[in-house]
């Protein structure tokens, strides 16, 4: 666990976004998850505070009351019920007290569908932050918005071919589905576009047969992002770096159910901004356009991201830092330096 996700001052304020619904004035309730990557990065307790008062002046929502309590025989009766968001989480808060957070997790992705994509994968990063901050509320709050804003991509019992690699599979999905249009506003909207496409059904390969599969989607999503600059290619991103905090916590047998359905997210979202074909790895990044992978580089985008009160950009940087630390790659440093708006002298 990141040490900076302990601070005092973090803890206080996620216990007062419990007063915020789990939706904002036209978003979702980023609050939490940009707290918990501003404190990952360092933010004082003053910068806490300061953001959270920015978010609730703004975009905050007061928290709806439960309507009907819920019990271990009722809670899976609410899968898809949003007026079922606030029994949930105070639910599974006090089942988390009592037995655990790892088996509440196990319990609970092992009985829904496991629907990553949920809330613009929203449902799965809060899960994530919740868990990196230990904090018991923020998990239960992040299972209650997968269960209460289920979006299951239902991809049929029926087998399909596996693709021979990620990029393969994506690439499958290109030739048949290049530029078509989903239309909608939000992420969600098109997401639910192409669950409803049959031919997105027709072409979908099965998840690729690789031992690091995960790893495989975080490396094409990264790329796609620098490729597209595209908002839905953003949240694929965090969303797998979320996804592999919340896999952390589970079985491997359950890793493994689960692991497909990501699959099937990923091959959603990227279907839903018009399946651009990838770029080859030796185009993604100019040589001339690589910048030095330092601390003092790392320090200074922190410095700017902590600053804004983009939430997105809080949540990309912390994203792109961590996952450059386990596979370090120059598209993370690059992605995070362009949604910082920062320009560094290449080198």
């Amino acid at each position: 666990m990141n040490q900076r996700l302990r601070e005092p001052t973090l803890h206080r304020l996620l216990d007062a976004n419990v007063r915020f619904a789990s939706d904002g004035k036209d978003t979702t309730n980023h609050c939490p998850m940009a707290l918990c990557a501003l404190a990952g990065m360092g933010a004082q307790p003053e910068r806490l505070q300061e953001f959270f008062n920015m978010w609730q002046r703004r975009f905050a929502v007061p928290a709806r009351p439960a309507v009907n309590a819920v019990s271990r025989e009722t809670w899976l009766a609410c899968l898809g019920d949003a007026s079922a968001f606030s029994a949930l989480r105070e639910y599974f808060e006090e089942w988390i007290w009592s037995a655990g957070t790892d088996a509440v997790l196990e319990q609970v992705l092992g009985k829904i569908p496991f629907a990553p994509a949920s809330g613009a994968f929203h449902a799965l990063i809060r899960l994530a932050y919740g868990l990196e901050a230990q904090h018991l509320s923020e998990i239960a709050a992040g299972l209650a918005a997968l269960v209460s804003g289920n979006l299951h991509i239902d991809a049929g019992s029926h087998r399909r071919a596996p693709a021979a690699s990620v990029n393969q599979g994506l690439a499958i999905l290109s030739r048949a589905l290049h530029d078509t249009v989903f239309t909608g506003g939000m992420i969600v909207t098109r997401l639910r576009a192409v669950a409803d496409y049959p031919l997105f059904y027709a072409v979908l390969p099965a998840a690729p047969a690789q031992p690091q599969l995960l790893d495989d989607m975080a490396r094409a999503a990264i790329a796609l992002y620098w490729q597209t600059n595209n908002f839905t290619a953003l949240h694929i991103v965090t969303g797998l770096h979320a996804a592999r905090r919340v896999l952390a916590h589970l079985p491997a047998a359950l890793v493994r159910r689960l692991l497909p359905e990501l699959w099937v997210a990923l091959c959603a979202a990227y279907v839903s901004i018009g399946a651009p074909p990838l770029a080859t790895s030796n185009a993604v990044l100019d040589e001339e356009e690589t910048l030095a992978d330092s601390p003092d580089t790392w320090q200074d985008l922190f410095t700017t991201a902590i600053a804004s009160d983009d939430d997105h950009v809080i949540k990309m940087v912390y994203t792109c830092y961590c996952e450059n630390l386990r596979a370090p790659s120059p598209l993370y440093l690059a992605a995070a330096a362009r949604r910082a708006g920062r320009v560094f002298q290449v080198h």
